[in-house]
């Protein structure tokens, strides 16, 4: 295991989301207090939605957090109502003002998506995440960068997918440079189908985008015992 990784386990999906949104609202506090601003990536995936949707719910019962914006470490190339963008937990549910949300345009305008990725990578320009939520899937692939169908050295901050391996094939997604510029990397996975994907995390396995993850000031690994352990 990388001394450098923080690993914290959990004993399943519903504790983890629990407590690592607690932790990650302790976090957004800290950052409003001490720089006035705070700059949170969330993803996709099943756990990525949940872990939003829990977070917002919690953003939602808090009076003022001016200075927080949410951001999207990669998102679906689909339309703007399309309950499979990243977005949608977010978009839905927020209901705090304070808070501004940060989205790639959709499928459904006029631009393409390398245009929208674009956009995205504009907006970013003196931007760098204080902390970034990453889902891992089971083949070791981290916002949409998958096995055999990314860059590693692409440059910019943000890049435009036209043959994602899982639909749909056009999506919108932070560098792996870029993602490693955020001061906190969180990792999150559950489900015994992710075991081998994060022993790929845990041994820095860099056949897979997963092991090149790296925040600069720290990298978390938060997972559940199904994920974590084999029989």
């Amino acid at each position: 295991m990388d001394e450098n990784l923080d690993l914290t386990l959990y004993q399943d999906a519903t504790e983890l989301i629990e407590v690592a949104t607690t932790e990650a609202m302790t976090a957004i506090s800290l950052h409003l207090l001490n720089k006035g601003v705070c700059h949170l990536a969330l993803t996709g995936g099943t756990l990525g939605a949940d872990f939003a949707k829990t977070l917002v719910a919690k953003i939602n019962k808090s009076a003022d957090l001016t200075g927080l914006n949410i951001w999207f470490s990669d998102e679906r190339f689909s339309a703007a109502d399309s309950p499979l963008r990243n977005a949608a937990p977010v978009h839905d549910n927020l209901k705090n003002s304070t808070v501004i949300l940060h989205e790639v345009k959709a499928s459904d305008g006029e631009l393409t998506v390398q245009a929208a990725a674009d956009l995205y990578a504009a907006e970013l320009e003196l931007i760098e995440m204080d902390i970034c939520i990453l889902g891992l899937g089971p083949d070791g692939h981290v916002a949409s960068l998958f096995p055999n169908h990314w860059e590693q050295s692409a440059p910019g901050k943000v890049i435009a997918i036209t043959d994602s391996p899982k639909p749909p094939a056009q999506r919108v997604s932070f560098s792996i440079p870029f993602i490693n510029t955020s001061a906190q990397v969180w990792i999150i996975a559950a489900g015994a189908e992710k075991v081998a994907a994060v022993t790929q995390v845990l041994e820095a396995d860099l056949t897979v985008p997963a092991g090149h993850v790296m925040g600069a000031e720290l990298t978390r690994l938060i997972v559940d015992a199904a994920a974590f352990f084999t029989e």
